[in-house]
């Protein structure tokens, strides 16, 4: 039966009690050489379920809350154990065990902040006296006037909620970039996201991390909400750390 990989650790990490992958297989390791290989048995050609994904993601995050561990791409599957340990293991042994060392002590925190719409446009309008005229005309326009009134004021109300959007992202990078060894920014998604940063953490930092977060979120409510992940593996930071074109997550 084909392989799910998950990530690969060194012999140091152990497999977390009680924790199963995809298809609530249980997880197993394959070893060699000073390294940990983290699968479980999937069926073959088997469809693909968000179940699966999140399963996949929450093994690596309870392996990276015991240890470093570097992640897999979801996807990745291998025939059997000595094809894990050859193409893993032993062909690319060198460049794993340099990257566990370069991610020894560090793990991933990820920071999401989104606009609460309905604060959002409460605050553009209490800021803005135009906005409010604006607002208030198109009320009282005509149905024939009507539409490109709208048109403006919701041009106007979108270019407001973006100084918003960047007001809040750089208020909350402000405040992480003085805990984390280092700050990777994601694309915003959607219209009222203001910043995902992933943030690469000292061990012995993260409840300063915790801290610096909690305060965050007390400050930035009602405006915004903030989500906070972690301990993850280092998934931002593996390409910039990679020579070569893997398959890391």
């Amino acid at each position: 039966m084909p392989l799910h990989i998950y990530g690969v650790t060194d012999t140091s990490v152990p497999i977390p009690p009680d924790r199963t992958g995809r298809a609530a297989r249980p997880l197993r390791q394959i070893e060699g050489d000073g390294l940990r290989v983290l699968v479980s048995e999937v069926e073959p050609d088997s469809r693909v379920l968000r179940e699966d994904l999140m399963a996949h993601a929450h093994a690596l995050e309870a392996m990276a809350a015991l240890g470093t561990v570097l992640p897999m791409q979801f996807g990745v599957e291998m025939p059997d154990d000595d094809t894990v340990r050859h193409e893993l293991i032993e062909s690319r042994g060198g460049e794993i065990r340099s990257l566990l060392e370069r991610f020894d002590g560090l793990l991933q925190l990820t920071v999401s902040v989104d606009l609460n719409e309905e604060e959002a446009l409460r605050e553009a309008l209490r800021r803005d006296p135009d906005l409010v005229a604006l607002r208030d005309h198109v009320q009282r326009a005509s149905p024939g006037e009507r539409p490109s009134s709208e048109l403006r004021l919701g041009e106007a109300m979108a270019a407001a909620l973006d100084v918003l959007r960047g007001e809040v992202g750089d208020r909350v990078v402000d405040a992480l970039v003085s805990v984390a060894r280092a700050v990777s920014l994601g694309e915003a998604r959607g219209a009222l996201q203001a910043v995902e940063a992933a943030l690469l953490v000292e061990r012995d930092r993260q409840s300063e991390v915790d801290a610096t977060v909690t305060s965050l979120r007390e400050d930035l409510a009602p405006l915004a909400a903030l989500r906070y992940v972690g301990p993850q593996p280092p998934y931002a930071f593996l390409d910039a750390a990679s020579s070569e074109v893997p398959a890391w997550g």
